[in-house]
């Protein structure tokens, strides 16, 4: 195939910045201090370098594999069926859940003007009954624009793009210039989060999730212009500018913060209008008009960002009918080219993400969850077919790739036990389902694609793995019989095992 090598190293670089600020900025900074404090500070460098590695262990694949599903492509070239099946599905479902994710995000923000959308409990902000019925709403009219296929939209992109990066980069110098106390970050309460908190505000607290805005890059990894360049360019480049713009973030909103809203503790921090945390920050220090546009943008980022992946998941979906993996009846195009069945299964299957997971924290932490898991077999298929096909074209070529692919394994693993077992089950219920319907499917269609069974062990053992250390780490509901600091010793022991299996295995693999 040859490839339209039309994206620079600076187009590429301003597209994941502006995929990266999305909505995760509007409540990321909020929950990161409930949960770590003002140590929050450190989570969001970190988080950012974490997923370094990750992103670059994906460039050399997507160069070699520039198309629709390019995961499922590469997983069907390194491990096969049943390996390729499971993290597609696993994929598909992380990709179903961001239209959801935006909505809570848009209503949320909403509740100060309707307050029936939303009702405070336990510390987070929970969908009422009419805000289903509102978030359904505002589902169906992102998968209706989807399936009349408006295109004028691709036309203002780069308007919404210089538009996301104004906004809180805005936000950022009104908060430090106009109120900004520094007893917020004096001893004791700087210390008060110690780093098993710092950890776990990586993928609950909506860091992780708005660093995962870095798979633009790779999405179009095949048409950049000079790949050995302005890939790692591109990757290295927007995640550093956004770790500074949402660590400044971080501080800003921390030293904007009341001291009456501390008095119990930064676990239960509260104050008016926290629902939306900036608009509630920024008129509480005498600048309501402001608050307008921090409005303007908890609509135009979230639901524009939906908009994209009600698209995208229907082409995730479509991916898989083409490997044989979905039903043939849902992949068929309309006159607009759009496969709108499936964005129409989709918009049914999003809408039980508001049945568990009614807040956007909740259902961001299953995000992350499905998104880490599927993103961590890529550096497996890496090492694979660098075996297996070893002069294959390779457009970029990862430097040291041994090692930064056990990183970002590694990193992957340990992500998901910062998640916690309390969001890490049902997850892996998920999984399950995902291997109900592949029976289901398979019947029904009489499908007879081999599933490449010698690599469902290694699979297996690995959800297992990832079960155990989940569920007897200190985490999110695990039980606490493995202390802090030997659960990574844990996961590292797990991870190479896994690591050398999966390669071994995938090297055999036909």
């Amino acid at each position: 195939m040859t490839l339209n090598r039309s994206v620079g190293a600076m187009s590429l670089l301003l597209l994941s910045i502006g995929s990266i600020i999305g909505s995760g900025w509007l409540l990321g900074p909020f929950y990161a201090a409930k949960i770590a404090g003002p140590a929050s500070i450190i989570a969001w460098p970190l988080g950012g370098i974490l997923l370094m590695f990750v992103a670059l262990s994906f460039a050399e694949l997507a160069a070699m594999f520039p198309v629709i599903g390019g995961t499922i492509q590469f997983l069907q070239a390194s491990h096969g069926t049943f390996v390729s099946y499971t993290f597609a599905w696993i994929g598909w479902i992380s990709s179903a859940a961001i239209a959801p994710i935006e909505t809570l995000a848009m209503l949320q923000y909403a509740t100060h003007y309707l307050p029936w959308l939303m009702h405070y409990q336990d510390g987070v902000y929970l969908l009422t009954q009419h805000g289903r019925w509102v978030g359904a709403g505002v589902l169906l009219l992102m998968c209706y624009i989807n399936i009349i296929g408006v295109r004028s939209l691709a036309r203002t992109n780069s308007i919404l793009t210089t538009w996301k990066i104004l906004v809180p980069t805005l936000t950022v110098i009104i908060l430090l210039t106009m109120h900004f106390n520094v007893k917020n970050f004096s001893t004791p309460q700087f210390f008060a989060a110690d780093w098993p908190s710092i950890f776990m505000s990586l993928p609950n607290a909506g860091v992780i999730y708005a660093f995962l805005g870095f798979t633009t890059i790779i999405q179009l990894a095949g048409e950049a212009k000079r790949p050995q360049f302005s890939i790692p360019f591109a990757i290295i480049g927007a995640l550093l500018l956004c770790i500074v713009l949402y660590t400044a973030l971080e501080i800003a909103f921390i030293g904007a913060i009341p001291a009456t809203a501390l008095v119990h503790g930064w676990s239960m921090l509260n104050y008016v209008n926290d629902s939306a945390p900036f608009v509630g920050l920024v008129v509480a220090i005498g600048i309501a008009w402001y608050s307008g546009i921090l409005y303007i943008d908890a609509f135009i980022s979230p639901f524009g960002a939906g908009l994209i992946y009600a698209g995208a998941t229907a082409r995730t979906g479509y991916a898989m009918g083409q490997n044989g993996y979905m039903f043939t009846w849902l992949c068929r195009m309309n006159k607009n080219n759009i496969p709108s069945r499936l964005v129409l299964f989709n918009f049914f299957f999003g809408l039980l993400f508001f049945l568990p997971f009614p807040s956007w924290q909740s259902m961001m932490s299953f995000l992350v969850s499905a998104s880490v898991l599927s993103y961590a077999v890529g550096p497996l298929a890496l090492l694979v077919l660098r075996k297996k096909n070893p002069d294959y074209p390779r457009p970029f070529r990862l430097p040291q790739a041994k090692i930064i692919s056990f990183i970002a394994f590694y990193v992957c693993n340990l992500i998901l036990l910062w998640v916690g077992w309390t969001t890490i089950y049902k997850m892996l219920l998920m999984v399950l389902c995902g291997y109900v319907f592949l029976w289901f499917f398979r019947r029904v269609e009489k499908n007879t694609l081999p599933l490449a069974i010698k690599n469902i062990y290694w699979v297996l053992t690995y959800f297992i793995f990832i079960g155990i250390t989940s569920y007897t780490a200190t985490f999110g509901g695990g039980m606490g019989l493995v202390p802090f600091g030997y659960d990574f010793l844990l996961v590292l022991f797990m991870s190479a095992i896994i690591f050398i299996w999966a390669h071994l295995v995938g090297c055999q693999t036909v």
